[in-house]
């Protein structure tokens, strides 16, 4: 990490200030904006926030373009087939060839951690501030240690060992060493819990756009899951399933709807008409793919009469020649009006969160009901509880089908499975210590406190 990073805090607000929540393309003016000027108002306050997701949506980890973690951990996995070979960044993802110089190792790694310094900024000077009032403050601040959970999760379930940033002091950021993930898990579970109690009940926009409480509690059921406290799994994702706002049983059609009861939390394409850039990237209309397909063993290993396989996924060709791409989001081209979000947070997961946990308790038929209930909306019949080694892949099998190509759900649930050497093995480019990304070789030689490498590389 870098000085340009802490300078990017400073780009950040001054960007925010003039862009509010659309995307800066155009050069910076020559005005000078300290930080303390922009936090002495609500106005510009929200707008540093507002561009904090403006560069999630744009750029780093979350983004549904081609360097985001969805679609580049779709295709180190057995979720999407590369057609285009001249996306040499893309390529070496596919063919599980990542090195410590791979250009989008260093864009996932300092993006993330310039989006986090700009959040640990707004928590800084959101507190104790008398210029804001005292809901506003808790509010941005519920929002920013959320954000920061997020983006630190999904920093530690790619490369393991990662510094926990929460300060904004430079110099102590620039030699900080890795947290072990045990701490990590700490840290992230003090955040959430943190942005659980800060955040409110109510959605503070109507497009479920920013957080509120219940999108703490699902990131922090995802959290607890992913560490092993079941019990706390349970708790926290059976207050989102509990919670009204939400939704399991819709139409297949109306899930990924920008106003679906569905959704938890999802980004705004920034510009009305516009859509996802998850539908541009992985839509196709002819032969052959012209850049990625879905692969034949995610295909193949669809129940036939599983409705995901006709609402979710499109087609094109027939018979052996036939090809197909996800078709979650189907607005590949602006709209008259926006119909899609990127859907970050969604409740499918909480009872695929819920059932695991309970499964690996040996609550076997609660398991069984959760689980169904994802079943049942894709028209296919419940299974009824048998062994728990039975139940879980059962389980492991329903979240590829429910989470493909959604933001790494994937490669994290083969980790955690400890599946992914037996389901990754014929891949030429597989090899068991490819579980971890490897660290940037810059950030390494800036900041020997990351050292040593992750092993392997």
């Amino acid at each position: 990490m870098h000085s340009l990073l802490y300078k990017s805090i400073l780009c950040l607000l001054v960007c925010s200030v003039y862009a509010c929540e659309a995307f800066m393309e155009t050069d910076l003016p020559n005005t000078q904006i300290t930080a303390e000027t922009v936090f002495a108002d609500e106005g510009t306050t929200n707008a540093a926030l507002l561009n904090v997701y403006a560069n999630l949506r744009e750029g780093g980890m979350l983004t549904g373009k081609d360097a985001g973690v969805g679609n580049l951990m779709a295709h180190y996995t057995d979720e999407l087939d590369l057609y285009l070979t001249s996306r040499a960044n893309v390529l070496v993802f596919y063919e599980n060839n990542v090195l410590p110089e791979t250009p989008f190792i260093e864009q996932l790694w300092e993006h993330s951690y310039s989006q986090i310094y700009a959040l640990n900024d707004i928590i800084a000077y959101t507190t104790d501030n008398d210029k804001l009032s005292e809901a506003f403050a808790i509010q941005i601040q519920g929002e920013a240690y959320f954000l920061r959970a997020l983006l630190h999760l999904y920093l530690q379930q790619l490369f393991g060992e990662i510094p926990y940033v929460t300060g904004t002091n430079y110099v102590e950021n620039t030699n900080i060493a890795k947290s072990s993930e045990e701490a990590v898990f700490e840290k992230l579970i003090q955040d959430l819990k943190m942005a659980k109690n800060l955040l409110p009940e109510a959605y503070p926009s109507s497009e479920r756009v920013r957080p509120n409480q219940a999108v703490a509690t699902a990131l922090l059921a995802r959290v607890y899951l992913y560490s092993g406290d079941w019990d706390q799994a349970i708790a926290q994702a059976s207050q989102v399933i509990e919670n009204p706002l939400y939704k399991v049983d819709l139409p297949l059609s109306e899930v990924f709807l920008k106003n679906s009861q569905a959704v938890l939390l999802q980004f705004s394409p920034g510009a009305e008409g516009a859509n996802t850039y998850e539908a541009a990237n992985y839509v196709f209309e002819s032969l052959p793919p012209p850049r990625t397909a879905l692969t034949s063993k995610l295909i193949s290993s669809f129940e036939v009469q599983d409705q995901r396989l006709q609402q979710w996924i499109g087609k094109v060709g027939e018979g052996e020649a036939a090809r197909y791409f996800p078709h979650k989001y189907q607005e590949n081209r602006n709209t008259a009006r926006t119909l899609e979000y990127s859907i970050l947070l969604r409740i499918g997961e909480q009872y695929l969160i819920r059932s695991e946990a309970q499964a690996r308790l040996g609550q076997l038929e609660a398991a069984a009901i959760d689980l169904n209930a994802i079943r049942t909306r894709a028209d296919l019949p419940d299974l009824e509880p048998t062994t728990q080694e039975q139940l879980l892949a059962a389980i492991l099998q329903e979240r590829r089908h429910e989470l493909f190509t959604e933001y790494g759900h994937r490669f994290f649930d083969l980790k955690r499975f400890d599946a992914a050497d037996a389901t990754l093995s014929y891949k030429s480019g597989w090899e068991p210590y490819k579980i971890k990304l490897p660290l940037p070789d810059a950030e390494l030689v800036l900041n020997p406190n990351l050292l040593p490498q992750n092993p392997g590389y």
